[in-house]
């Protein structure tokens, strides 16, 4: 898996459009770093757009919808994670 995909990537890589992308950029799910003037998303973002994909088609909940689920389930197995 590559570290970081360019927007055209990482709308390959989770089959969704480069709009939907900035829609999710625009309501804070995804934050893009920038290298040399150009947008980079990590690779664990784009695991968490495609783990979102997937919950949104088999759920058959809007993408926004199926993120915020992803984002919810990643953070309280971070927090699992922490030591006490």
């Amino acid at each position: 898996m590559a570290d970081y995909y360019n927007l055209q990537q990482l709308s390959q890589r989770a089959k969704v459009s480069e709009s939907e992308i900035r829609q999710l950029q625009e309501a804070g799910f995804l934050s893009p770093i920038t290298k040399n003037g150009r947008l980079f998303f990590s690779s664990q973002q784009a695991f968490r757009l495609q783990t979102a994909v997937r919950w949104a088609s088999r759920e058959h909940l809007a993408l926004k919808d199926a993120f915020t689920k992803v984002e919810e389930q990643w953070l309280a197995a971070k927090q699992e994670q922490q030591p006490q």
